[in-house]
This record gives structure tokens, C-alpha cells and sequence, in this order.
């Protein structure tokens, strides 16, 4: 294993990463495309997670481009685990932005050494100090160059403040003013400064005012970002291919490596991070090595014990894999044809091999309702949708157990319009997408009684059935006692009588909603020699349930929710009031590192429902939040209620 890196490239859209990750990749005499699927074409923007790869005897550089759209997120956090360090890139013209701060945060929850970089230094608005001011606002980013401006302002070159030296354009010049050069002097002390305290003998030459070799300064560097004290900021354009020779130096040759993150295996040992369909090579996993692995070998998968043959394997360069015969400890492989692998996977040739940690992602916070186009389209819909989202862990699809809707759950209105479009892309199914119903339930909020008699003659045979039942109510669930003595009702009929309640279990009085939270007693009834039957007893039983649920208070039940919102602390008010006004109950508040503030608050679901636009107009897309299940609560209002179920296109049943 030689000095392998792999860096993960974040940023805001339309700062450059891709661009980047192609200049530096060419210097390096290696050519990639990136962003290549049909929705990425379609939006101009980076969706899914992509891998570039150079490799130079054995030491192995690897880049991750991750896109700069914040419902996207679950491809950072797959990047960032198989990196050792981040690379920020900044648009210099705007400074931090919005998933520049949510990058940022996802860097600090995955305790990620990292670089910033600020690009587009060659527009005309651009501004390195106020990029730093915004900068040092999130952390301690330290620069490590400066941008020089020729005579009309433009962008010619950048000024290393390690070297002390000025590195122009080709065929641009300009003048180092001394008011640059003081700053350069004024910056490179604060650096000295902030690196001598990672390194005693640095500390000890600064402090004697000594001169400091360059090579002293980068392994104090190293050790800087490696110990996440500091974060060094380049600077430059891609468009001008200016800093990008001192980006890789500083990249290939300052960043922690592999081996200093990690310590290597001797056997098969690997991470599956990310997993493609490719409609050519199949199931393709991304899997980022901690020891050797070769076509060939045998591994277990831990956890399920399932094995699996490497039969494929290929380095990562874009959309083009290479293949290989063989790959070392930090590399990032992609391994075609595994069976019983899914995302998060662990491969080890030891079945006793320690686990991996793997990264919790975020859950789905935003759902919509697909309705198929035509006929066609709804056969294939399930199966289409299971597809695209198996390999996800921010995209989900279900069924719904009480609106019987089908599902998809994502990140926001974005994420779901690139997941139906992959699903049409790929599977030809069009559908559209519609708010989904609230899962409503029905429940009782006191005892009742009733008796219902099923008698029909019509000649022959008739039937007969007489069922007697009382109901009380429950905190939840369902409960069905037989108190029933001296065979009234005989024993072979009593499976009919429970399976007639079932099934008035799932349409409820108030508008048809499954209920909840009953225990229904049958404790006398009725039965003819000749004409008592299954179906008899199962149609008086139902008939007397609903009879009885009439007497017995019917309620509406409304799920509620659990809402976590990280927000900056200047938008806390707004979401409290915003929470508030949603019937919400706020549970709790507290700090975060950052400036961020935490709110914890129970919410009717149905509230929640256009949550994540809401909070992203709300707070400029600055917050974000989590939303799980909590419980199912009492509609307390029945004007609520009915207000409620008219959003639902339902009335309150009249003879309620």
C-alpha cells in the first residue's frame, strides 16, 4: 500500500466541483467525465455520487464529487465515508452559501479533516477577504494564499503565503503592491502562529523569530489538518486554470493518507459506501478497501454470513470503470456481480472480522403520492420504484396500510423529481405525483352496548344469527374476548363472529378510516338449529359492532410526529411560532456547536405534510430537521375533525 488519498469534493451548486475535480484530474495526465446519467443532463447538475481515480505506481489519489443541492445529501455523506479528508469549495463571488453550511456541518458531524478552496476568483465581483470573513464564521479556516489583481482589477495570479512567493497566470502580470505584501506578512505570521501550536520545535523558531524551511511549515501543516486545529484555504479559478498546481500539491501531499487514518488489513476487507445499477454491468458496489482484495478471492458478508466470489473489479475513473485484477488497503473499488450485498455492507475474508462503522444518514422527511399514467404504468410502477430506491437510504417506498396509497419518500420536491424521472428513464414508467392522505384512524372514547340479529327467510333454508357485544375503550390495538356461556351462540360459530368484527375494524363510523384502541366483548346471542351459518353470525357481529361503536363515542385519530429542527440561531423564533401554529407542542430547545440551535417538538402529522418547503423558505434552505412517527392522539375538536377530514375530501357520516 502506498500513500493513498481519497478526497471528497463538496460545495454549493454552481461553485465548480466537477469542473475541478476534471482540471486536477488532467494535470495528473488522467481524463474523466463526470455527471453523465440522463437526469444529471436533463438538470445540469450533479445527483449522484462519482468517483475519479489516479494512479501512479502505488500510491493511488482518488476524488468524490458529490452535488451541491442539499436534498441530495445522502451522496455526501457516502463520499465522506470513504474519504479521509473534505475538500469546500467556494464560489468566490458569494462566499459561504447554503450547502456550503450543510456540507460544513456534515464534515464536523463526520470529524473530517479538511481543505477549502475558493474558486472563480476571475469574476469580476469576486472577493477573497469577504469569502474568509464568512469562512472564519463557520470554523478555523486559515489562508494560505492570496489573490493578486492587476491594474484594471482583474484576476492574475495568487501569492503563496508559505513560500512568500507570487505565482501569476500565463501571459498575465501584476504589481505586488505593498499593501498586499503587508497582508501577506500580517497572514502568513497568523499562520506561523496557528501551526506552531500543533509543533513545539515550529513554536520554538517562531517564538525566536527564526526563519522557518517550507518543509517544516508543511509537516506542521499536516499535522494541523490531520488533528482538525486548523483549515487551510486555497484560491484560484478553473476557468483561468489558475491554483490548481498548488491545490494538488497541497492535496496529494499535505492531507492525511490512509494509513495514517486507518490501520490496514492484511486480507479482503472493504465498506460498501455506495451501490449503482448499470443497465449494461448490473449491480455495481462501491466499496472502499481496508485490506487487499483480487478477482478471485472469497469473502463473507458480515452480518448475514452470505459469501460472495469477487468476480469483478474495477477502479472508479467517472463513468468509465477500469478494470483490475487487483486493489490495495485505502483504495476505492467498484465490485460488479455481488448477490447478497446492500448498502453498508461489510467484506471480509474473516467471518470474526471487526465491523465498520457506517454513517446514519438522514430519514426521508418529504412524501408524495404516485399515481400512474396508464394501465401499464401501474403493473410496473411497484417494481420500478423498489428498484431505484432499494440502493437509497434517503429514498423510500411503501404501500400505505391506511390510505392504500403508494408512496415515495425523499429529501424534498427535487429529490423526488429526479427519482420518478430515473424511473421513467430507466424503466419507461410515468407517473404523477399528488400530496398524500393523511393516515387517518377511528377510535372510541367510552363503553357501549348493542345487539344486532341477522334473520332472512326467502324459502329453503334461511339464516339466522344473533350476536350481543359491548365495547370498551383501549390505549391502542385491538382485543377480542369470548364470554360467551350455555351455547348460545355454539363454539364452531365463534371464528365467524370474531372474523365479522375484523373486518368492521377496518371501516370505521366517522368516514371510513381502520380503528383503533377497542376491546370488543361478546358475551350473549342467539342461534337456530337449521338456519344459524358462518356468514349469519359473521354479518351480525359486524352489524353489531357498528352499532355499538355509534353509542360509543367514535373519535378521529391523527398521527403525530416528532419534528428535530437544527436551525441557525437567528430563524429559532420564526420556527417556534411557525410550530405553533401548527398545533405543534414544542418539547424542547437547546444549543448545538455552531450557532445552531435545536427544537424538539410534537406535531400533527397532517401539519407536516409540505414541512420541508416550508422550513427551507422559512430559513433561506439553512435549517433541516428529522421526522419519525410518534403516535396516534385523539382529535379533540369534532369541528377540527371535520375540518380535517374535509382537507381529505370526506364528511363526518351523518348518523354519527
Amino acid at each position: 500500500m502506498g500513500n493513498n488519498r481519497t478526497i471528497c469534493v463538496a460545495g454549493h451548486s454552481g461553485s465548480g466541483k466537477t469542473t475541478l475535480i476534471a482540471a486536477l484530474m488532467k494535470i495528473l495526465g488522467t481524463s474523466v467525465e463526470l455527471g453523465t446519467s440522463e437526469e444529471e443532463k436533463e438538470r445540469g447538475m450533479t445527483i449522484d455520487l462519482a468517483v475519479a481515480t489516479h494512479k501512479k505506481g502505488d500510491d493511488v489519489f482518488s476524488l468524490i464529487d458529490t452535488p451541491g443541492f442539499s436534498e441530495f445529501i445522502e451522496e455526501l455523506y457516502k463520499g465522506l465515508q470513504a474519504a479521509e479528508t473534505g475538500l469546500l469549495i467556494l464560489n468566490g463571488e458569494k462566499g459561504v452559501e447554503v450547502q456550503t453550511e450543510l456540507a460544513w456541518n456534515v464534515f464536523k458531524t463526520l470529524q473530517k479533516p479538511a481543505v477549502a478552496f475558493v474558486n472563480r476568483m476571475d469574476l469580476e465581483n469576486a472577493s477573497f477577504s469577504r469569502c474568509m470573513d464568512s469562512m472564519r464564521q463557520l470554523d478555523n479556516f486559515v489562508p494560505l494564499e492570496l489573490p493578486i489583481r492587476g491594474d484594471d482589477g482583474s484576476f492574475v495570479g495568487y501569492f503563496n503565503l508559505i513560500k512568500m512567493q507570487p505565482k501569476f497566470i500565463s501571459g498575465k502580470s501584476g504589481e505586488l503592491s505593498d499593501s498586499l505584501q503587508q497582508e501577506a506578512a500580517q497572514l502568513r505570521e497568523q499562520l506561523l502562529e496557528g501551526l506552531s501550536m500543533v509543533d513545539d520545535t515550529l513554536m520554538e523558531k517562531f517564538l525566536a523569530e527564526e526563519d522557518i524551511p517550507v518543509n517544516e511549515i508543511e509537516a506542521a501543516l499536516h499535522t494541523g489538518m490531520a488533528e482538525r486545529v486548523l483549515y487551510p484555504v486555497a484560491c484560484g479559478s478553473t476557468t483561468e486554470n489558475s491554483g490548481m498546481n498548488s491545490l494538488l500539491h497541497l492535496l496529494q501531499d499535505n492531507t492525511p493518507t490512509f494509513g495514517e487514518s486507518h490501520t490496514p488489513a492484511d486480507s479482503p476487507y472493504g465498506l460498501v459506501f455506495s451501490i449503482t445499477e448499470d443497465p449494461y454491468l448490473g449491480t455495481l458496489s462501491y466499496t472502499k478497501l481496508h485490506g487487499p482484495i483480487k478477482e478471485g478471492d472469497s469473502v463473507v458478508v458480515l452480518g448475514t454470513g452470505s459469501k460472495e466470489h469477487i468476480k469483478e473489479l474495477h477502479i472508479c475513473h467517472g463513468d468509465k470503470p477500469q478494470k483490475v485484477g487487483a486493489a490495495g488497503a485505502g483504495e476505492i473499488v467498484i465490485i460488479g456481480k455481488l448477490h447478497d450485498v446492500s448498502l453498508g455492507a461489510i467484506l471480509a475474508a474473516d467471518a470474526n472480522a471487526a465491523p465498520l462503522p457506517m454513517v446514519d444518514f438522514p430519514k426521508p422527511v418529504f412524501s408524495r403520492a404516485l399515481m400512474p399514467a396508464t394501465q401499464a404504468d401501474e403493473e410496473k410502477m411497484s417494481t420500478a420504484f423498489r428498484e431505484v430506491c432499494k440502493h437509497k437510504a434517503t429514498l423510500s417506498f411503501r404501500v400505505d396500510d391506511v390510505t392504500h396509497e403508494f408512496v415515495v419518500s425523499g429529501m424534498g420536491e427535487a429529490h423526488l423529481s429526479a427519482a420518478t424521472d430515473r424511473v421513467k428513464n430507466r424503466f419507461k414508467v410515468s407517473v404523477a405525483m399528488n400530496r398524500p392522505h393523511v393516515p387517518f384512524k377511528e377510535t372510541i372514547q367510552k363503553n357501549s352496548e348493542a345487539m344486532y340479529r341477522h334473520k332472512k327467510q326467502s324459502g329453503g333454508r334461511g339464516q339466522f344469527g344473533e350476536v350481543h357485544l359491548r365495547l370498551a375503550p383501549l390505549p391502542t390495538g385491538y382485543e377480542f374476548v369470548d364470554e360467551v356461556k350455555g351455547g348460545v351462540i355454539p363454539g364452531p360459530f365463534m371464528p365467524a363472529v370474531e372474523k365479522g368484527i375484523h373486518e368492521a375494524l377496518s371501516d370505521g363510523v366517522l368516514a371510513g378510516y381502520p380503528i383503533d384502541g377497542v376491546k370488543v366483548t361478546v358475551f350473549f346471542g342467539k342461534h337456530h338449529d337449521v338456519d344459524s351459518s358462518e356468514i349469519a353470525f359473521k354479518i351480525a357481529s359486524a352489524q353489531a359492532f357498528k352499532l355499538a361503536m355509534q353509542d360509543a363515542g367514535p373519535a378521529l385519530l391523527e398521527p403525530i410526529v416528532k419534528l428535530t429542527v437544527l436551525t441557525p440561531r437567528e430563524y429559532t423564533g420564526d420556527i417556534m411560532s411557525s410550530l405553533s401554529g401548527k398545533r405543534g407542542k414544542i418539547l424542547g430547545m437547546g444549543s448545538v456547536e455552531g450557532g445552531i440551535d435545536k427544537i424538539e417538538a410534537e406535531v400533527p402529522q397532517a401539519e407536516t405534510q409540505e414541512y420541508a418547503i416550508e422550513l427551507k423558505s422559512l430559513t433561506q434552505g439553512r435549517a433541516t430537521f428529522q421526522r419519525e412517527f410518534l403516535k396516534y392522539q385523539v382529535v379533540g375538536s369534532p369541528k377540527l375533525a371535520e375540518e380535517l377530514l374535509k382537507r381529505e375530501g370526506k364528511e363526518v357520516a351523518a348518523a354519527v
